[in-house]
């Protein structure tokens, strides 16, 4: 998928998550400034939403159609057990921002992990202390740089994977998820935290 798609997909579901959050109409100012994204994206991403049939304008207000409901409903439920998930480790302000984030890439059955692994969040420790060949389950990150943690997330890098460290290499390490091997540098790794 290429990052302009990506973009607008990702504005489609925040559109629906917010329209169901507020369980009301909501101007398309209120919209813009939630998203952190360019105008025109935004404005695309609604009239892609209106030709197929999801939500409504009027007059400067958006709402959903009773066809969309149900998928803004499963936004919106991913989103709230994200943020939960993560309420355990950080600030309410951080775990909005990172469900917000990681909402986009996770399946309904990684979610499912997630929920397991909350209540061992607390035994986990740094992907670095991970000896090679050894696999682990990733259950947290330590970190609040909303870019870094896009981009860890991009990757395939989340909560409730399987990663397995293959080898150390100077000032990194060299992990494998499903069939894709990453090095990352130590800094960061140290801020992934891992349940054996």
């Amino acid at each position: 998928m290429s990052k302009e798609s990506d973009s607008l997909k990702k504005v489609k579901e925040d559109i629906l998550r917010i329209l169901d959050e507020r369980k009301r109409n909501v101007s398309v100012e209120i919209i813009t400034e939630e998203i952190k994204d360019s105008p025109s994206v935004i404005y695309q991403a609604i009239k892609e939403l209106e030709n197929e049939g999801l939500i409504k304008s009027q007059k400067g207000f958006l709402k959903l159609t009773e066809k969309n409901k149900e998928k803004a409903d499963d936004i919106l439920r991913k989103h709230l057990a994200l943020e939960d998930y993560f309420k355990r480790t950080k600030t309410g302000r951080e775990a909005h921002e990172m469900a917000h984030i990681l909402e986009h890439y996770i399946s309904q059955e990684v979610l499912y992990k997630l929920q397991s692994l909350s209540a061992l969040k607390k035994q986990s420790f740094p992907l670095t202390d991970l000896n090679a060949g050894e696999q682990g389950i990733i259950s947290d990150f330590t970190f609040s740089d909303y870019g870094l943690f896009e981009r860890i997330i991009s990757m395939g890098i989340f909560p409730g994977e399987k990663i397995r460290m293959i080898n150390e290499i100077p000032d990194g390490i060299i992990i494998r998820i499903e069939n894709k091997k990453f090095a990352i540098g130590k800094n960061v790794a140290k801020k992934i935290k891992v349940l054996k």
